[in-house]
């Protein structure tokens, strides 16, 4: 089948050109391109990832830590959160007085300052015995520790559950 060209009529009243054979460049209208260099790829700046959390709290994913603390005030889960990149005494104090706090039995008088080392966990904070033993299973299940019933009791201030968590810390990381 050969193709058909257009005659000049049909050109005229189309608007459509015929194909033309000839070409109209001269040796001295052509240029020659230049040899193109490569072109390097381009570079892509990619990010070292990120480290492995190092912290008390490594071993869960934000997520979990999340779960772990649902209906904790988000500035015990923020400190939790801390607590799985490294070991800030803000965050892991944060961690701590939510916990303490959220365990508070219902009436008692609301602090509104973050208590100090020696804020009493019975007489100041309201902490009863059960909310003791709850607070201390929390913070069990959220460290992976275990504390005795005799270094519970033997509990009296902040300072003092803040010492017990970092000692039983210490000897968790050293097994």
């Amino acid at each position: 089948m050969k193709p058909e060209i257009a005659d000049d009529d049909h050109c005229q009243t189309t608007g459509i050109r015929p194909l033309s054979l000839q070409s109209s460049a001269t040796p001295e209208t052509m240029t020659v391109p230049k040899r193109l260099e490569p072109i390097p790829p381009p570079t892509l700046a990619i990010e070292p990832p990120n480290p492995e959390p190092q912290g008390p709290l490594a071993r869960y994913a934000g997520e979990e830590i999340k779960h772990l603390l649902r209906g904790f005030s988000d500035a015990t889960t923020a400190g939790a959160l801390g607590l799985r990149e490294g070991s800030q005494i803000a965050d892991f104090e944060a961690c701590l007085y939510g916990i303490l706090f959220f365990f508070r039995p219902a009436g008692s008088e609301r602090q509104d300052e973050l208590p100090s080392g020696q804020t009493r966990l019975r007489e100041d904070l309201g902490l009863d015995s059960l909310a003791m033993m709850e607070a201390m299973f929390k913070i069990e299940e959220l460290f992976d520790i275990s504390i005795d019933n005799a270094e519970l009791v033997e509990t009296k201030t902040i300072a003092d559950a803040r010492c017990l968590l970092e000692e039983k810390l210490r000897l968790r990381n050293s097994a």
